[in-house]
């Protein structure tokens, strides 16, 4: 009996071993901020998950992690809500990740979790879409806010012929981006073409559904309505397509923000005659580029080389990275595209 006693023991006392041997190995959670053979880890919260645009972004920062030797994280809510990305963050700041960047769906919301996460030592930044009153170290801007305004308000002018009614469909109402492209549209608008006649703004949220509802209900309760912007990806596309459903092709004509793959047809059918964007792929890799400057401590130059992208310049008084200058979209360019 005693000799069964001391092997239980012994067996005991072998199991309570290597359980802490174990636990040492591995140490507190609190310590593990990397990943892969302790590569930095950059996180990336879109608004919302598998759309066009934001897949590319995530194959620009995947190809980013790959050349700089990063773990690029891609995590975002499959509805555009505000608090669905608070909740991730939440969990990276769980995660320890080195860097976090949100597109925030409305950054009054994502506000306080950033803040949250800079305590934990976590690097914070937005991308493609800004929260200024934020904790955010630099905003990775696509383009300049009326570079984009006035190209697009310029784009619809020209194919409305500089006369008569137009409207925006945008997406959410709380996107500090899509809302200041909408201020230098219409004062775009006011300045230079007096015969445009605004009509109105509806919020379709990123669907492209309920874009195409709601610019057929436009075109209805508008019988004049003879422009109309797509303000974000989906209700780019989505316009042109009910004008299309609507047979209003060459009457009411769509531009906006948009892709060249969603767009595509609408330019060969006449229901778009040209639209505007930049290439998000490339703002994806400037996306986990800048995260890594960041963990880094290393300090952006007023002109930086990035590989790949090109010539970045950054605004010191904004804390804003520009990626370079929007792209009109056309018959004449479009096939060059295939993002």
């Amino acid at each position: 009996m005693a000799h069964r006693s001391l092997k239980r023991l012994s067996a005991l006392f072998v199991t309570s071993l290597l359980v802490t041997m174990l636990l040492v190995a591995c140490g507190p959670s609190e310590a593990s901020s990397t990943n892969d053979g302790g590569k930095k880890v950059i996180a990336f919260v879109p608004k919302i998950i598998n759309i066009s645009y934001f897949n590319a972004m995530k194959a620009g920062g995947e190809a980013a992690a790959k050349d700089l030797g990063v773990t690029f994280e891609y995590q975002g809510p499959t509805t555009a809500d505000a608090n669905e990305q608070v909740k991730i963050i939440k969990q990276l700041i769980a995660k320890h990740v080195d860097a976090i960047a949100v597109a925030p769906d409305d950054p009054a919301v994502v506000g306080p979790a950033l803040k949250e996460a800079e305590a934990q030592g976590i690097k914070v930044f937005t991308t493609d879409t800004d929260a200024p009153n934020s904790v955010r170290s630099v905003f990775v801007n696509q383009a300049l806010t009326s570079e984009i305004g006035n190209a697009t308000m310029d784009t619809l002018a020209k194919a409305m012929g500089e006369e008569g009614e137009w409207a925006i469909v945008s997406c959410s109402p709380a996107a500090q981006n899509l809302n200041e492209w909408i201020k230098i549209e219409q004062a775009r608008a006011t300045e230079k073409y007096p015969k445009l006649k605004f009509v109105t703004t509806v919020y379709s949220g990123e669907d492209i559904a309920k874009a195409v509802s709601d610019t057929k209900d436009l075109i209805t309760s508008h019988p004049n309505l003879k422009g109309i912007i797509g303000q974000c990806t989906t209700s780019a596309p989505g316009v042109a397509k009910a004008i299309t459903d609507m047979h209003k092709n060459g009457s009411v004509f769509a531009t906006g923000i948009g892709l060249p793959s969603d767009m595509k047809p609408y330019i060969e059918n006449g229901a778009s005659k040209g639209f505007v964007l930049w290439d998000p792929s490339k703002l994806g890799y400037l996306t986990v580029w800048a995260g890594l400057q960041l963990v880094n401590g290393k300090n952006f130059s007023e002109k930086n080389e990035v590989s790949n992208v090109g010539t970045v310049t950054y605004d010191a008084a904004q804390k804003m990275l520009v990626l370079g200058p929007p792209l009109v979209f056309d018959k004449d360019n479009i096939n060059k595209y295939n993002f």
